[in-house]
């Protein structure tokens, strides 16, 4: 009898103890698969307007490799052909961003940006790293690994998000950089599945030795997204950067957002 009462008051709370990454897990599992069956004419309308999604989409991939092309040769600001290089780092000497119009000795062609920040929430944690290699002033790969954690009744739950992207940086001026780009990303754990990603970002350099980031970067998951927007607030010293500000993430169903501390390193 006292099993069966046991029981009974560990199986609601068992229940309700389901923690936040358990059910982001949950929502960015779903599928098309487990979705209720399609009427004919329903799976007609989805037929068409998945085509006509894919006709926009190849022609949207057409155009960024395009004019990604074009630039790459010639750059721009804002449609004018200007050259652009890079500076060693914000605020170098007598300079403010990333780019300068001047070609010094000092100047660059590439640079490697490596930085990591924590997350602070009183759900779940993350710690996230992130690299950027800017192979060219106009075009860059980012890399990006974040481990989310969780502390629940019933023990400790993890979820891991990666991504890679392919980065355009197209507004390349001394007081603001501004960029967007694709690629594709990965949610590990029980999930395990790839996905596409788009990013839009800016970074604004008003006065030395600050700068004002804010990023926005959408991954789509089975039926579902990811959806992380940054604002970061960076105090730079020669090479290094510390960092604070805010970040959201919309797991699937689930919010998690929280206030930051990072630093930055550019190589």
């Amino acid at each position: 009898m006292k099993r069966i009462l046991l029981i009974i008051l560990l199986v609601p709370a068992l229940l309700f103890s389901q923690g936040k990454l358990e059910k982001a897990k949950e929502s960015l599992s779903e599928s098309s698969a487990t979705s209720t069956h399609n009427s004919p004419d329903r799976s007609t309308r989805t037929s068409r307007n998945n085509h006509r999604n894919s006709s926009n989409t190849n022609g949207f991939f057409y155009d960024f490799f395009v004019e990604l092309g074009y630039y790459a040769f010639y750059g721009t600001v804002i449609g004018q052909t200007e050259y652009r290089s890079l500076t060693p780092h914000p605020y170098y000497k007598n300079t403010f961003g990333e780019y300068s119009k001047n070609d010094t000795i000092d100047s660059k062609n590439s640079s490697f940006k490596l930085s990591g920040n924590h997350l602070f929430n009183k759900d779940a944690n993350a710690l996230e790293i992130n690299a950027n290699y800017r192979v060219l002033p106009i075009l860059g790969i980012e890399a990006s690994y974040i481990h989310f954690s969780e502390r629940t009744i019933i023990g400790s739950d993890y979820l891991e998000i990666s991504s890679l992207m392919a980065n355009y940086y197209r507004i390349r001026e001394k007081n603001i950089s501004l960029w967007w780009g694709l690629g594709t990303s990965y949610v590990g754990n029980e999930i395990k599945k790839f996905g596409f990603v788009y990013n839009i970002g800016a970074e604004i350099y008003p006065f030395k030795p600050i700068s004002i980031h804010a990023s926005w970067k959408q991954s789509f998951i089975n039926n579902s997204s990811i959806d992380v927007f940054k604002t970061q607030l960076k105090y730079h010293i020669k090479n290094t950067a510390f960092f604070t500000g805010y970040h959201n993430y919309q797991l699937g169903s689930e919010k998690n957002g929280g206030y930051i501390l990072g630093v930055e390193y550019t190589f």
